[in-house]
């Protein structure tokens, strides 16, 4: 489905990254959570660009994340305001939410998209399903949706978050996990669910160590799902 839509909200999300949401076209449907082609007017013109979905097929509205970067089609995303009209191809893929199973997400930085898409389809839907949110961030002031994501685990009892910083400063005040995502960290946020999902997005380095990681400690791989974030230009 290719439709043209209009820009609602446009804010920044990070210091290194935007996000946008657009009117959902009537009858447009997704699973939790794809990707679709977004197609934005630049000064080196029309590019389209496969932007995971950040939004849950429950809500009015499609939503996008992106890391910015000097690339006309960033500038020009990171430039959307309001009224603007952009054009959607999609939706795509097999990075899918299996709603009947219980699930562990892993996030690099702005790979939190679709993660985050899929605990709010948990959330909406009501969902008897149990989730853990592993979010690998460089610092505190990049770790997105953290407001929304707070507001997901106040509500869900079944869904949790947990946080960690590679590079934030000792002197900081951040009282939580410090440290890339190893073994210990994946085992704890499996603790307690029942043959879960691995769901896994970010930096192809992230998805592949985290993979192995799990591979290691026998989960099958039929239980990995992974999508990864190429080519941050």
């Amino acid at each position: 489905m290719i439709f043209r839509s209009k820009v609602i909200a446009s804010r920044r999300l990070t210091p290194s990254s935007h996000m946008i949401r657009v009117e959902r076209a009537e009858g447009f449907r997704y699973e939790p959570v794809q990707f679709c082609g977004l197609e934005l007017a630049t000064p080196s013109g029309v590019e389209e660009y496969p932007m995971s979905l950040a939004s849950s097929p429950t809500q009015a509205y499609l939503e996008f994340g992106a890391r910015l970067s000097g690339s006309p089609w960033k500038r020009a995303f990171a430039g959307l305001v309001p009224g603007d009209e952009v054009e959607i191809d999609g939706a795509y893929g097999h990075f899918i939410l299996d709603a009947d199973r219980d699930a562990v997400f892993v996030a690099g930085g702005i790979g939190i998209t679709p993660l985050k898409g899929m605990a709010r389809y948990l959330l909406d839907t009501r969902s008897d399903r149990r989730s853990v949110l592993v979010d690998s961030n460089q610092s505190e002031e990049e770790i997105a949706y953290r407001a929304e994501l707070a507001e997901m685990e106040g509500r869900n009892p079944r869904f949790r978050v947990i946080h960690t910083l590679t590079r934030e400063p000792e002197s900081s005040g951040w009282t939580g996990r410090r440290g890339r995502i190893d073994g210990a960290l994946l085992d704890e946020a499996a603790e307690g669910l029942t043959d879960p999902m691995y769901y896994l997005c970010g930096r192809g380095a992230l998805v592949a160590d985290a993979g192995g990681l799990l591979a290691a400690r026998g989960v099958r791989p039929d239980r990995i799902s992974f999508e990864v974030f190429r080519g941050y230009h």
